[in-house]
């Protein structure tokens, strides 16, 4: 599995590459919450945490091949990214009271500035969302 750390002038990167088992989900929220520390954002880590876990679990559902994640700070914002093989676009569902599960998309739109999609270059896609810095 890669790790790849990058800092650049204005901006910092964290990216992981994860297996596609629901145990990933966990790492990858405790993964983003070292870095929001080490970054100084530990105000933002149990909003982003969930929104990792919610973009993992999504990613796992959907693909049965390895997911990436991928923090990305700016001067402004926090992106998070989860790349998975799966060409299939994300879906808001319609959760009713009884459902199990169904809200991550609309959790995500609670807690981030904005969010959405693109195709990843081998096929699969990019769900992201972003996030405002303190």
């Amino acid at each position: 599995m890669a790790i790849t750390v990058r800092h650049y002038d204005d901006s910092q990167e964290f990216r992981r590459d994860l297996f596609p088992v629901p145990s990933s989900v966990r790492l990858g929220r405790d993964l983003a919450e070292v870095h929001l520390n080490k970054w100084g954002l530990a105000a933002m880590a149990d909003n982003v945490a969930l929104i990792v876990s919610e973009l993992l679990t999504n990613a796992i559902a959907a693909s049965r091949g390895m997911v990436t994640m991928r923090l990305l700070m700016d001067s402004e914002t926090l992106t998070i990214e989860v790349t998975d093989a799966s060409p299939s676009r994300p879906r808001r569902k319609r959760a009713t009271a009884n459902d199990i599960g169904g809200r991550g998309l609309q959790i995500i739109e609670f807690l981030a500035e904005s969010w959405g999609d693109r195709p990843s270059p081998d096929g699969g896609k990019v769900v992201w969302a972003r996030c405002p810095l303190p």
